[in-house]
């Protein structure tokens, strides 16, 4: 008798910790009768299922579990009758989702079933986190960390479908390639955080420029690329461009900033301009080049000829390299005129770049690639060197000019460079009041910079400070009494605005009056450029601007023509300067 009680005791010690493990395991567990109905139901069996172990005793399993198998409903009394029909182990294939009773809650769950002698067991394995940790996983991949757009191996997938869709249904695709104008300056004036969020606010933008069926990329730093479907005409896409572009023209305003933001926008047509999917984005790009050499924030449609008349970036790169060892840089200078004296009295120093296969190069198509890299400082120093020189032969000549040079803002932080202007002034024998060095107004606001310290350093060696394209949106009113400069020198929009028929006349002229009655009341100059018509002068006059240059006046001039202009002074008289 004493035998059998410690034998039965023993068999109720293996039950309970039997028991004890079902209850500790991981995973929700379910035991069956061999007609499907439930007899045991473990803590995370109830925590899953919505029941409790005493209310789900008895019933069926199919009204325990809910259980979805990619969006089809599974009938989980059906999975244990084939497990024990089988005598063996199944397992559900990935993608197996539970609705909890009660509240429906969505798991996502992983579940098997084994044969037992007088049933059967199914185990549940909540797997909800490693699926999302997964699904980010996936996301990550495939998007940008940053905006959340897709990146350029997503893109490819969805331009390959849109592509197949395309042939299958006979219509047309877009690609547009976006490219933001002047970002480098943002990011090095305002700082990488800045310049982040103007990345967001641009995708955001242009996001709601297309439909849902469409897709906007980020190609990778400031580029973007926008795949257009189901087009009926080339038109269609086009007009996209141009309403992206309109969305872009608009301040982003990003903390205390309101900055001009724009973007040049290439277009290239499926199956029109090709229907390989590395040449449509090639000619996308070309014609996003393009745009942006005809005026930037403008948008444009590929070409046959822009291949030939293209030369890409990565060429000019490398040519740009060796362009300054091989002496194929020179300078011109736009004269400035004086309005109240009539004369020329300054002249603003560009760079142009005799290439050997492309002839004469404009600075707008390569001073970018010479800014994104350190090639601007070496080239600078060249220019700055010139420009010291060609002054020294206009005071031997008797014709002494006050030279502008623009500082980027890579130049402008460079250590040392105070010292290292002092040095080419001290070389070339030249005071520093004949060399005036004009800042973008964007340059000079970034707080993490010591701007006034470096400005100080240049007007410690006679230099006269202009702060550039002032009005732009980037650079607040009162900049003008914090910095030591000496001139100012207007936003061009504000000069193009200024038409005696416009509507918008007045309101334009009022800012240029503003600008021009603030500036003298600090004891500053003013400057205008990109004057371009008589009446703009003009208006200047009225508005009491102290200096201007544009092709109205004269364009940029190798030296000799600038030594022919001043002496044919009277040309100048000639002029209209009334309104």
């Amino acid at each position: 008798m004493a035998r059998l009680r410690r034998h039965c005791e023993g068999q109720r010690r293996r039950l309970d910790q039997a028991l004890a493990l079902l209850q500790a395991l991981p995973a929700a567990v379910i035991g069956t009768d061999r007609e499907g109905v439930v007899r045991f139901l473990n803590e995370r069996g109830e925590a899953m299922s919505g029941f409790a172990a005493a209310d789900a005793d008895g019933r069926g399993i199919a009204a325990l579990l809910a259980v979805y198998q990619d969006g089809v409903a599974v009938d989980a009394g059906e999975q244990m009758r084939d497990c024990l029909l089988r005598e063996a182990v199944t397992e559900a294939a990935r993608g197996a989702v539970l609705l909890r009773r009660g509240d429906n809650k969505r798991i996502d769950i992983q579940y098997s079933c084994a044969p037992m002698e007088d049933g059967a067991v199914m185990l549940l394995h909540d797997v909800s986190a490693r699926r999302g940790a997964e699904a980010r996983l996936e996301f990550i991949a495939h998007h940008d960390t940053l905006t959340g757009l897709p990146n350029r191996l997503h893109f490819q997938l969805r331009f390959e479908h849109g592509i197949a869709y395309a042939k299958r249904h006979r219509c047309l695709l877009a690609l547009l390639f976006l490219d933001i104008d002047r970002f480098k300056g943002i990011n090095d004036s305002l700082g990488h955080d800045v310049g982040d969020q103007v990345l967001v606010e641009f995708a955001r933008r242009v996001q709601q420029c297309v439909r849902k069926v469409d897709t906007v990329a980020r190609q990778g730093g400031d580029e973007f690329i926008v795949l257009l479907t189901e087009l009926r005409t080339a038109e269609d896409g086009e007009r996209v461009a141009e309403k992206i572009a309109r969305a872009l023209a608009a301040p982003f305003i990003i903390g205390e900033y309101s900055l001009a933001v724009a973007a040049s926008v290439g277009v290239a047509i499926y199956p029109d301009d090709d229907d390989d999917i590395d040449a449509l984005l090639e000619k996308a790009d070309l014609a996003m080049y393009a745009a942006k050499r005809r005026a930037r924030g403008t948008s444009l449609r590929y070409a046959a000829g822009m291949q030939t008349q293209s030369y890409s970036h990565a060429l000019l790169e490398t040519d740009l390299r060796s362009a300054l060892e091989l002496e194929q840089f020179v300078l011109h200078y736009q004269p400035r005129l004086d309005l109240k004296e009539q004369r020329v009295t300054g002249v603003k120093a560009l760079m142009r770049w005799k290439h050997p296969q492309l002839g004469l190069v404009m600075p707008l198509d390569f001073l970018p690639i010479l800014e994104e890299s350190a090639l601007i400082l070496p080239v600078g120093a060249w220019v700055m060197a010139s420009a010291v020189a060609q002054a020294r032969r206009w005071i031997e000549l008797g014709q002494p000019l006050t030279v502008s040079i623009n500082l980027s803002a890579r130049q402008f932080y460079q250590t040392d460079i105070a010292r290292n202007f002092g040095a080419i002034l001290e070389a070339a024998g030249v005071a520093g009041s004949c060399i005036e060095l004009e800042i973008a107004a964007g340059i000079l606001i970034d707080r993490n910079q010591n701007c006034e310290a470096i400005l100080r350093q240049f007007k410690q060696l006679g230099m006269r400070i202009s702060i550039g394209d002032f009005g732009s949106g980037e650079a607040p009113l009162h900049y003008l009494k914090r910095f030591p400069a000496d001139v100012v020198k207007i936003e061009k929009s504000f000069i193009d605005d200024l038409r005696r028929h416009d509507g918008g006349s007045l309101e334009q002229g009022a800012m240029v009056r503003a600008i021009v009655a603030m500036a003298h009341t600090l004891k500053m100059r003013v400057v205008a450029g990109g004057v371009e018509t008589a009446d703009q002068l003009a208006q200047l006059v009225a508005m009491e601007c102290d200096e201007a240059f544009g092709f109205y006046l004269s364009r940029a001039v190798a030296p000799a023509e600038i030594e022919g202009l001043i002496k044919r002074s009277q040309d100048w008289l000639g002029l209209s300067w009334n309104v």
